[in-house]
C-alpha cells in the first residue's frame, strides 16, 4: 500500500473546507445581488406616465420617486403606526381631501399603487402652487415640507420669514407651531428626499436639485 505524503493529507483536510467557503461566497454574492434590487423600480413606468400627465415632460420624476422611497420604501401594502397607508402614506383625511380636489381620484384607494402615485403627483403640485420659492428647488422643498407637516405650517413660516422665498437656511428654520420632534423631522424631510433619495433615480427624468445649498 502506498503511504500518503504530507501534502496529500493537507489536500484531503482542506478540500471540504474550501468547498464550504466557495459555496458560502456564492451565496453571499447572490444575496448581495438580491439586496441591490430597488423595489421602487417596478413603479418606474407608472410614475413617469402619471407625473408627466400632470406636470408635463419636465416633471420632477426623480423627486417623486425619492418621496415614495421616504414614505413607504415603495411598499404598496404598508400601514404605518399613524395610519398612513400605501406607497404615498396618505392619512384618511388627506385621501379624502385630494379626492375632493381631484375627482379622478374617486373612489379612494390608497393601497392601489396607481391611485397612490396619481394622488402623490397631484397633491405635490397642489402644494407647490400654494407656497413661495425663489427657485424651483426652494419651492419644491417648501411643498415637500407641506406634504409632511401640513400646508398651514409652511405658509405661516413664510409669512413671518424675512426671506419667504428662501427655504434652505432661512424659512426652514422657523417653527410655526409644531412640537420640537415633529418640527425636526419635517424640516429634515425635504432634504432627505432631494439630496439623499432623489439622486438614486436621477436617470428617471429631470431632477429638481441634487446638491444641498447648505
Amino acid at each position: 500500500m502506498n503511504k500518503l505524503r504530507w501534502p496529500d493529507y493537507l489536500l484531503i483536510w482542506l478540500t471540504p473546507k474550501l468547498l464550504v467557503l466557495t459555496v458560502g461566497a456564492a451565496i453571499a454574492v447572490a444575496c448581495t445581488g438580491a439586496q441591490a434590487v430597488d423595489v421602487c423600480d417596478q413603479y418606474r413606468s407608472m410614475l413617469i406616465r402619471e407625473a408627466q400627465a400632470v406636470h408635463g415632460i419636465n416633471a420632477p420624476i426623480p423627486m417623486f420617486a425619492g418621496q415614495m422611497k421616504q414614505e413607504s420604501s415603495c411598499r404598496a401594502s404598508v400601514t404605518a403606526w399613524d395610519n398612513g397607508r400605501g406607497l404615498a402614506q396618505f392619512m384618511d383625511s388627506t385621501s379624502e381631501q385630494v379626492a375632493r380636489s381631484f375627482p379622478e381620484l374617486v373612489p379612494v384607494d390608497p393601497y392601489s399603487p396607481r391611485w397612490s402615485i396619481r394622488a402623490l403627483v397631484r397633491y405635490d403640485g397642489w402644494l407647490y402652487a400654494r407656497v413661495k420659492g425663489d427657485t424651483d428647488c426652494e419651492r419644491w422643498a417648501a411643498a415637500l415640507k407641506g406634504y409632511n407637516a401640513g400646508l398651514g405650517y409652511v405658509q405661516r413660516a413664510q409669512r413671518t420669514s424675512s426671506k419667504p422665498g428662501m427655504w434652505f437656511g432661512q424659512t426652514e428654520n422657523i417653527n410655526a407651531g409644531q412640537s420640537d420632534k415633529n418640527f425636526a423631522y419635517s424640516r429634515r424631510y425635504p432634504r432627505v428626499i432631494l439630496f439623499t433619495h432623489q439622486p438614486l433615480y436621477a436617470t428617471w427624468g429631470k431632477s429638481v436639485c441634487l446638491e444641498s445649498p447648505l
